[in-house]
């Protein structure tokens, strides 16, 4: 036997062996990470948009410093295809329109409670400049966004969230 063959097959296992080994370790790793990786939030709610094939998901209703409450939502294009016209407000170019025309509810005392604006009248939101000329969304797209809205007292729990295009989410808690 030669001795050269059997150093180069030795040499050539133990490659293979090094590789399987680093591989294994690899995928072991990557499922570690999978189990520590935070989970995606879930939705409070979701309700179909007016616009067929879209979806609205409440994601978040908190009671934040400044006596506002923060909402945040999302929309989805279930579809292959753009979808335009969202019905939102605003006209020309206008990079808050996703939050034109929400509002809170505050059921107990029979108040609305509109998005909070700044000194300059801006409102106090997301700044959605790929919609600033229209709303639309393209296909399977989504869409984050938020707004600040004045509280309601206290002792009030519970709102019913009004986001144009969405039926309302009635009786939702506010997180603090």
């Amino acid at each position: 036997m030669n001795p050269q063959k059997q150093t180069t097959g030795w040499t050539v296992a133990r490659c293979w062996l090094v590789f399987a080994g680093v591989a294994v370790g690899l995928l072991g790793a990557r499922a570690a990470a999978a189990q520590d990786a935070p989970a995606q939030p879930q939705p409070i709610a979701v309700e179909p948009h007016q616009v067929d094939g879209v979806e609205v998901a409440l994601m978040e209703v908190k009671r934040t410093s400044g006596e506002t409450v923060t909402v945040k939502w999302r929309y989805r294009n279930l579809t292959d295809e753009a979808k335009e016209d969202l019905g939102h407000g605003g006209s020309g170019m206008y990079a808050w329109r996703l939050a034109v025309g929400a509002y809170l509810l505050d059921t107990k005392n029979k108040t609305k409670l509109e998005v909070v604006k700044d000194a300059d009248g801006q409102p106090i939101a997301a700044r959605n400049e790929t919609m600033a000329f229209s709303a639309k969304i393209g296909p399977k797209e989504t869409v984050n966004t938020w707004a600040k809205f004045a509280a309601p007292p206290a002792d009030v729990k519970t709102v019913t969230v009004n986001l144009p295009g969405a039926a309302p989410f009635e009786d939702v808690t506010i997180s603090e």
